[in-house]
């Protein structure tokens, strides 16, 4: 029986599955946050769906500060 996914989790696999129907074939949930080029377009969707649902806004803050600490984007 597989684990059930929490939601950040979830949240993150949609990502990856519509960055990999973009075309990055090689994307997954341990790289999103830590490629340079994956995790400026994860932080751009993240930013795009900030507003939609105070819950997620939650988890999605969190997630695009642990990509701030991870990576070298710079604001």
């Amino acid at each position: 029986m597989a684990a059930k996914l929490s939601a950040k989790e979830c949240l993150i696999a949609q990502i990856v599955n519509r960055l990999r129907k973009f075309g990055f074939v090689h994307v997954n949930e341990e790289n999103i946050s830590t490629d340079e080029v994956y995790s400026l377009y994860f932080s751009k969707i993240l930013i795009e769906m900030l507003g939609e649902n105070s819950e997620s806004d939650q988890i999605i803050n969190e997630i695009l500060e642990s990509i701030k600490l991870n990576s070298k984007i710079i604001e």
